[in-house]
């Protein structure tokens, strides 16, 4: 595909992806992706927005040509440094020795890494930095882990573009450049994108998301799949109320268990009534039976995880791991964790679970509580003395 105008000098450089059906190793994308990448002409002076994947550098390169010269233009600007992105920026420098690479401060030494030449000019800088290419000036967005520590994006006064780097892109090879011109429905893709790669970052994408809030925008060019110039305002509004937090108003805890005897469930269910009769409402879950999208949803409003397991050959058991790898894609940091379960032996899958959530970074209860094979009377007093020591430490 050619280069494309979207404004006056400004033009979609990017490339199609068609037939990728796997991102980054686990995110499925049946109707493939773009790298889409950006290029803008002032009266002074020229700014690249970023490069593709290595392996569609000719495709690229012969689409800026179309537009100017490349030893013309002046500044590539990096949003953040993913190969999807960066993979063309080496053969950009060979042939453009002097280009001029704009990133984010906390870029500068992944973008120092991919070139690996102390002699190209690299700047690191803040919010709200501004470039002037002559009737075009970029105004500059700091948006950390959005998805990446590097992040960043920017706004074209002029012409009243958001060029927001991964934020509020679709994987989607498109027929057109637009979205209200595809023949798919994109809202979806944007959606599955969000829920795939960016919720885990929503703490941070709350935090970020006011920065635009002053911006009065026209077009959102997205890194990925078509841009948006139909009421923008409203794919700025489904970022705001995914990312929200959604533990607000709730005084919710997720309890997860899995049980081949019934002595594990026996503990779960006394552990519930304990924490319902505390104030908590507890959504209990069999990691055996799992709906993972209900369970992620959960997850996000509970303020505490409690996760029950056997232990069966020295290891928790598979359902148990199954659930605990939903964490990854979510954004948990600081919420409050527990573990406990039944045993025979060594009971070493309790502490293996505890250690993993650790890992993960939730605040995780410094004592697991365990019970042998079918639990006593004696057992089940001191899970409710646990029980009440779970619910001091929840709140």
């Amino acid at each position: 595909m050619s280069a494309i105008k979207i404004a006056e000098n400004v033009h979609w450089v990017g490339v199609k992806d068609p037939d990728l059906r796997l991102f980054d190793i686990v995110v499925e994308t049946k109707h493939g992706t773009t790298y889409n990448a950006y290029l803008i002409k002032g009266k002074n002076s020229a700014a690249l927005i970023d490069t593709v994947k290595a392996g569609f550098t000719d495709e690229y390169l012969a689409n800026l040509r179309e537009i100017m010269p490349i030893e013309e233009i002046e500044y590539l600007i990096v949003n953040h440094t993913e190969s999807d992105h960066s993979g063309a920026i080496v053969p950009l420098l060979e042939i453009n020795p002097k280009l001029k690479l704009v990133c984010s401060a906390p870029a500068l030494p992944f973008v120092q890494n991919t070139v690996n030449n102390p002699e190209v000019d690299i700047t690191g800088i803040k919010n709200d930095h501004e470039i002037d290419l002559g009737g075009k000036k970029l105004i500059f967005k700091m948006m950390p882990y959005m998805h990446w520590p590097d992040t960043m994006m920017e706004y074209l006064e002029e012409d009243k573009i958001l060029f927001p780097c991964d934020g509020f892109a679709g994987h989607y090879s498109f027929e057109s450049i637009w979205a209200d011109e595809c023949n798919h429905d994109i809202d979806w893709e944007v959606e599955y994108y969000y829920k795939s790669i960016m919720r885990t970052y929503a703490m941070y994408i709350r935090k970020n998301m006011p920065k635009l809030d002053d911006l009065d925008i026209k077009i959102i060019a997205p890194s990925h799949g078509p841009l948006f110039r139909k009421n923008p305002e409203r794919h700025l509004n489904s970022y705001r109320e995914w990312s929200a937090d959604k533990t607000v108003g709730k005084n919710q805890v997720c309890l997860f268990y899995t049980t081949s005897y019934g002595n594990t469930k026996r503990l779960a269910d006394s552990l519930s009534s304990h924490l319902t009769a505390a104030g908590y409402e507890v959504v209990m879950l069999d990691c055996a039976n799992l709906d993972e999208d209900y369970a992620k949803d959960m997850i996000e409003q509970s303020k505490a995880l409690l996760y029950g397991t056997p232990t069966f050959n020295g290891d928790a058991v598979k359902p148990v791991w199954d659930a605990i790898m939903l964490l990854q894609g979510l954004s948990i940091m600081g919420k409050k964790a527990a573990v406990f379960g039944s045993y025979g032996w060594g009971g070493e899958g309790i502490k293996l679970v505890a250690e993993r959530l650790t890992g993960l970074r939730l605040k995780v209860f410094e004592e697991n509580y365990r019970a042998r094979l079918v639990p006593s009377g004696e057992e089940m007093t001191g899970l409710k003395v646990w029980s009440e020591r779970i619910a001091e430490f929840i709140a």
